[in-house]
């Protein structure tokens, strides 16, 4: 159980748990962010992305946390994956995180994100719209098939978020 993907929302909470499961289990973290994200704000090309989520694949452990949940990529995230995590909290917690992000980070570039872009805003209106009109639906219905063969934690809160961490951690 050492192949793991996170996905959710944008500023769902997917970097931090991540980086707390990664540290508990010492299992490599990787970032969609960091792989998608250039220099000056520009996108990589599907082939790109797809060619560097292969390689982090085909390693005997991983933690790939992000979203891009209508790539290709996240076909292939979920099928490889030993434990699939989707993060589905309340929007207004969404929004709050994005809040706190832009705060903590402005003018410097997340530890998570790639390339050298800055946060300049703590969330524009596109963004917003993003996260009201995000897949989720579309996530359950590629995720819940997986439950009888792989393990599967829907977090929609703390208490689910601890319950899941105590459990994901007792695999060291």
């Amino acid at each position: 159980m050492k192949k793991i993907t996170i996905c959710g929302v944008p500023a769902s909470g997917k970097s931090t748990l991540a980086n707390k499961i990664g540290s508990g289990l010492g299992i490599p973290v990787y970032h969609l962010d960091k792989i998608s994200w250039k220099d000056g704000g520009v996108f990589a090309s599907q082939e790109e992305i797809i060619g560097k989520v292969s390689e982090i694949l085909e390693k005997s452990e991983w933690i790939i946390e992000g979203s891009l949940p209508r790539s290709k990529t996240f076909d292939m995230r979920i099928r490889e994956a030993d434990i699939i995590i989707l993060l589905d909290v309340p929007i207004w917690l969404i929004l709050w995180r994005q809040t706190k992000r832009f705060l903590m980070h402005y003018g410097t570039t997340r530890p998570d994100m790639g390339g050298n872009n800055k946060q300049k805003y703590p969330f524009t209106f596109k963004e917003v719209k993003y996260v009201l009109n995000y897949p989720t639906e579309e996530l359950y219905q590629k995720i819940l098939p997986f439950r009888g063969t792989k393990k599967v934690f829907i977090i929609n809160n703390k208490k689910t978020e601890e319950a899941a961490l105590k459990e994901l951690l007792a695999y060291r």
